[in-house]
C-alpha cells in the first residue's frame, strides 16, 4: 500500500535521520526490533488476529535491520483447541509493510525455532484424536538474533503464501478503549474478559490496512511469509536487512595512462 518511494527523495534523506511507520500482522502474536532495539510486543497472543501500527526512529546512515519474532499458537502436542473434542494444527502467517517501502517477501530470512507434531511422533501415532504420543521440537532462539551484526547466512528464505492459503484470522473488534473478542487457544469459547485495553492503532482490521485494502497481496505490496511447512512451524525468526547503498562511496576511476610518444627518429 506504500507508494514507491523516489531516488530523489532518498537522496534527500540521505544522511537524515526519519521517523519510519509501518503495519505488522502475525498469526498470532509477534515481537518486533529495529536495529537490535524492541520495538513493539504484539498485546494479543491469540485471537483476534489484528494488524498493528509501529512507529520508529532511524538514523539516516546505517543499515536497516528487521527483525521479527513471530509465533503460531500450539502446545507441547503442536495442536490448538486441545481441550476440545477436534484439536487441530494452526496455520501460521507474518505480514509487514513499512513507509521506507519494505514488505515481507521471499527475501527475508527466516528460522524455525519450534516444530511439531515431529515427523517421529506421527509415525508413532499422534493424531488429533491421540495426542499423548505428540510431540514437538525445540530449535532454541540463538542469542542477539536481532542484532545488526548477527549472521543470518544459513538461516532459509521465507516462503510466500496467498491471502487466499494463509487466510486474514479471527477479525477484530475496537469499542470502547478496547480489543476483542479474544478467545481460548485451549477451549476455543470466549475468554473472561473477552477483550483488554489497547489503543486503536494496536487493533487494526489487517485486511484494511495492508495490501492495499483490497486483501489481494501483489505487485510492490507486502506478501504472507512463513516456513515451508505452514501448519507445523510453529515459532518462527524472521529478519531482513536493507543496506544503504545511496552512502556508500563510488569508486573512483583510476586515470588511464598517458601513451608514451615514440621517440623521433635520427635522419643523417
Amino acid at each position: 500500500m506504500w507508494a514507491a518511494v523516489s531516488v530523489l527523495s532518498l537522496l534527500l534523506n540521505v544522511g537524515n535521520s526519519e521517523t519510519i511507520t509501518g503495519y505488522i500482522y502475525c498469526d498470532n502474536y509477534f515481537e518486533f526490533y529495529f536495529n537490535g532495539q524492541l520495538i513493539k510486543k504484539d498485546p494479543l497472543d491469540f485471537t483476534p488476529h489484528q494488524a498493528v501500527k509501529v512507529s520508529f526512529e532511524y538514523d539516516g546512515t546505517s543499515s536497516k535491520t528487521y527483525a521479527i519474532l513471530c509465533q503460531d499458537y500450539a502446545s507441547d502436542s503442536g495442536y490448538e483447541y486441545i481441550e476440545t473434542s477436534k484439536p487441530q494444527l494452526g496455520d501460521g502467517a507474518l505480514l509487514a509493510e513499512f513507509s521506507d517501502g519494505t514488505v515481507t517477501s521471499a527475501e527475508w530470512k527466516t528460522y524455525v525455532v519450534t516444530f511439531g507434531p515431529t515427523d517421529a511422533s506421527i509415525s508413532s501415532g499422534c493424531s488429533a484424536n491421540n495426542l499423548s504420543p505428540c510431540a514437538i521440537e525445540d530449535n532454541g532462539i540463538p542469542d542477539s538474533w536481532y542484532t545488526e551484526s548477527f549472521d543470518d547466512s544459513d538461516w532459509s528464505t521465507a516462503t510466500v503464501y496467498t491471502a487466499a492459503q494463509a487466510g486474514w484470522g479471527t477479525n477484530p473488534s475496537y469499542s470502547g478503549g478496547m480489543c476483542g473478542t479474544i478467545t481460548s487457544p485451549l477451549t476455543k469459547q470466549n475468554a473472561n474478559p473477552s477483550s483488554i485495553a489497547t489503543t486503536e492503532d494496536e487493533c487494526l482490521d489487517p485486511k484494511k490496512v495492508l495490501c492495499g485494502g483490497d486483501e489481494t497481496c501483489s505487485g510492490t505490496e507486502g506478501r504472507m511469509i512463513w516456513g515451508t511447512d505452514m501448519d507445523r512451524d510453529n515459532k518462527m525468526l524472521f529478519r531482513y536487512t536493507k543496506s544503504n547503498t545511496l552512502l556508500a562511496p563510488s569508486p573512483t576511476p583510476s586515470p588511464s595512462p598517458s601513451p608514451t610518444p615514440s621517440p623521433t627518429p635520427n635522419h643523417v
